[in-house]
């Protein structure tokens, strides 16, 4: 591969991640909006949770939709046209009118942003070096790392200074920036998703090659096992997201400025991990014969040693004690998201924009309702029994991937397919 080439490549990586950074800021933005709101329209915080809720009703439905659009039509002009609308609906959630017109932007808003990770990886697999798929998927899924981060402190420093609309107006800003950032990179790198072109001859040395290896992948038990899998990286997911700060507040006795400093710890560690593992599993691909084999045991391997580090958590007596072992959940966590995000690509690259679709409903339904679980279970100050149970989910995840199954049990290496890609050459 040449160096301007190269250069290519990782330029439009570099866009995806600030892509997905995009889209997951305009996930949280509304919860840092969310007290100006209730205060300028007199809405509860019952009717706000379900304008919350909202955004995952769009997102779920979405999913498979999305995904098939994009291997039908290609990713590249998915992501461009889904990023138009989402910087609207971005704009039009200053002027909500009312809750039910904020709840159905917001859920519009969920069904356009669909499309971010199905249409990556369909671009992705159609585009990029295979043998790069696990570190350019870890980088990019990254940017779900650092979303709250960066969009709590702009949305303040908009507040601040001109008031809590202007929190829309710079971030539909942003993401019509990125649309026209992504139409150039991918025109100027020459992936503009010429769908009538075939694949060079040197690309597939089998016949069965061009659609990987299953022709019907969501007919398999191993793609089911990890697509309800990724149910359980989401679940823990999601229950950190939006109860670490209360837990931290209410439960450890910190105040807010203790909180903001160390919950971002365990992000922090989110973002290393997630990079550093994608290295790995490509490295695994490389060097093993059995790489789905052993990409199957890191995805299970994180989810056992994630739960490892929740389970103390119903003990523990300190606040460090409670950063440090949650950042080691997340630490081990974060070694599912390359290795789930590379699979679709590995087991059918001309659909992985559909399977990638699949996971991610799963992911969404834990979105919808481990807020809710958790809600229920610390009714009462009940953190204990909330840590245990994503502690189960998290094992339940690992149990899941392992399914049996030549892929989970090393004896699929005439089956998984060499990389023959010139882009990896």
């Amino acid at each position: 591969m040449t160096g301007t080439k190269k250069f290519m490549n990782w330029l439009v990586v570099f866009v995806l991640f600030m892509g997905a950074l995009v889209n997951y800021i305009d996930r949280v933005n509304i919860s840092v909006t969310a007290p100006m709101m209730i205060k300028e329209y007199g809405w509860d915080t019952a009717s706000l949770g379900i304008v919350f809720s909202s955004f995952f009703w769009g997102y779920f439905l979405l999913q498979m939709p999305a995904g098939w659009l994009a291997d039908r039509f290609g990713g590249r002009r998915i992501l461009f046209g889904s990023s138009l609308l989402w910087a609207g609906l971005t704009f039009l959630t200053a002027f909500p009118g009312s809750l039910f017109g904020l709840t159905t932007v917001r859920a519009v808003l969920g069904a356009t942003e669909a499309s971010n990770n199905p249409a990556q990886a369909s671009f992705i697999g159609r585009h990029l070096p295979r043998a790069l798929v696990g570190r350019i998927q870890g980088f990019t899924h990254s940017a779900i790392s650092l979303g709250p981060l960066i969009a709590t402190t702009l949305a303040v420093y908009c507040i601040t200074q001109w008031g809590w609309r202007s929190v829309y107006y710079v971030f539909a800003g942003l993401s019509l920036l990125w649309s026209l950032a992504w139409f150039w990179a991918t025109r100027f790198s020459g992936m503009t998703d010429d769908m009538t072109a075939e694949r060079p001859s040197t690309e597939v040395s089998e016949s069965k090659s061009k659609d990987g290896i299953f022709e019907n992948p969501l007919r398999k038990a191993e793609v089911w096992g990890s697509s309800i899998a990724w149910f359980s990286n989401s679940y823990v997911f999601y229950f950190f997201l939006f109860w670490l700060p209360t837990y931290f507040i209410k439960a450890r006795g910190m105040s807010v400025q203790e909180m903001a400093g160390l919950a971002t710890i365990p992000w922090a560690v989110l973002f290393c991990t997630m990079n550093f593992g994608g290295w790995v599993v490509d490295i695994i691909k490389k060097k093993s014969k059995h790489s789905i084999f052993w990409r199957r045991m890191v995805f299970a391997g994180g989810f056992v040693w994630s739960a490892v580090f929740i389970f103390p958590l119903q003990n523990v007596e300190t606040s460090g004690q409670a950063v440090l072992l949650i950042s080691l959940a997340f630490l081990a966590l974060g070694w599912t998201w390359p290795v789930a995000s590379a699979l679709p690509i590995e087991y059918a690259p001309r659909k992985a924009g559909l399977i990638t679709g699949f996971m991610n409903s799963w992911g969404q339904v834990a979105g919808i309702v481990a807020p809710i679980i958790t809600g229920a279970v610390i009714a009462g100050g009940k953190w204990d029994k909330a840590f245990l149970v994503a502690a189960v989910v998290s094992l339940l995840g690992a149990l899941l991937v392992a399914i049996p199954s030549r892929y989970s049990t090393g004896v699929a290496s005439s089956a998984e397919l060499p990389d023959t890609s010139p882009l990896a050459t």
